[in-house]
């Protein structure tokens, strides 16, 4: 039990520490290559939490000290460093023929390693920490179950929406856009039992769902945009991310990844603004649909299901749609946003940190 123990405490303490330094350098990355808020950097900010469940594959027991019974405590002075390593080769990359890698790692003599967490361990009463484990265990597994309750309300919810179903459409006009929605075979449901932002639930089966007072006030032009907005949450499976995300979350309930986890679905939500251009929507037309959807959440009777916008995100997506990009920096973007996602894949994604 006790090195099961101390694996744990390491899973706790070493998660902390690594999500903080790989959200340091993303963030870094995004700064320095001027990734602007979107698609790009909502994937970049998602690698600091996906590398939460990752990290524990990448943990070496052939060379932890405290597996083999050396104490780091007791080492010799001048035999602990701590490195911190770039380019170095692993057996784990070597057999995904990606050499490049980093890492900042504890070691003693003999090349083994240790972490903050062993050293903590070291003071801490053995029965005592297996006691804090077996809670720790327990704490997990009840963030777990209240995920998964709350995923099963949801689908009641929804359940519920679709008996309220009024299945009205109004004409599509643009060409282009019809084709493509008949491509996709999404559902469109109104209902008079929620208020505010028009969603997609649902994996292999989506459905749209728009307020029906909202649905009622919007142009067919707009009407247009919110569904060519809601395709690309489908195309991109957003729903599918933020569940995995959201669970990974309940898992390492201790590690903060809620405001990252925001501003990852803000990054979602602009780049199927963006994209709603392609479709030959008018931006101004998604704009003002955005902005019936905000008035209607805050008229809504059934705070419940109320999909409010903040004031801050919708003025960030109206600026965002209404500014026009200038050609001339389109391939120095594109240049940019290949670096900074190698960069960020091969270093960070792949990156031991403080890991054993």
């Amino acid at each position: 039990m006790d090195k099961f123990s101390f694996f744990t405490l390491n899973i706790f303490i070493n998660s902390f520490l690594a999500f903080f330094t790989a959200l340091f350098l993303i963030e870094g990355i995004i700064f320095l290559f001027r990734i602007k808020q979107g698609r790009l950097a909502a994937i970049l900010r998602m690698i600091p939490i996906v590398k939460l469940p990752l990290d524990l594959f990448l943990y070496d027991f052939s060379r932890w000290s405290f597996y083999h019974g050396v104490n780091p405590l007791s080492c010799e002075e001048g035999t602990r460093r701590l490195s911190v390593m770039f380019g170095w080769i692993n057996s784990t990359t070597e057999g995904l023929f990606l050499p490049i890698t980093s890492g900042i790692q504890m070691t003693t003599s003999e090349n083994m390693t240790f972490t903050i967490a062993d050293i903590i361990g070291q003071w801490i009463n053995s029965s005592f920490l297996n006691s804090l484990t077996l809670l720790f265990l327990l704490i997990s597994l009840i963030f777990l179950i209240k995920t998964v309750t709350k995923y099963c309300h949801y689908s009641v919810a929804f359940h519920l929406l679709a008996k309220d179903q009024q299945c009205k459409n109004k004409k599509i006009r643009n060409s282009y856009l019809k084709a493509s929605l008949k491509k996709s075979r999404f559902k469109i449901i109104t209902s008079s039992f929620f208020a505010g932002s028009p969603f997609v639930a649902g994996f292999i089966f989506p459905i749209v769902y728009i307020p029906t007072t909202l649905f009622k006030n919007l142009s067919s032009k707009e009407y247009e945009a919110v569904l060519a907005h809601e395709m690309q949450h489908i195309r991109h499976k957003d729903n599918l991310v933020r569940l995995i995300l959201d669970f990974i979350g309940s898992v390492f309930w201790w590690v903060p990844t809620k405001w990252l986890q925001k501003r990852i679905e803000e990054g979602q939500e602009i780049a199927s603004d963006l994209k709603c251009k392609s479709y030959g929507v008018n931006p101004i037309d998604l704009a003002s649909a955005i902005c019936k959807s905000a008035k209607d959440s805050m008229n809504s009777l059934y705070p419940v299901f109320a999909r409010h916008l903040a004031k801050q995100q919708i003025h960030q997506r109206i600026d965002l749609l209404l500014q026009e990009k200038p050609a001339r920096f389109r391939k120095m973007h594109l240049l940019f946003s290949c670096l900074a996602t190698g960069i960020a894949f091969l270093v960070i994604f792949l990156g031991r940190f403080w890991t054993f």
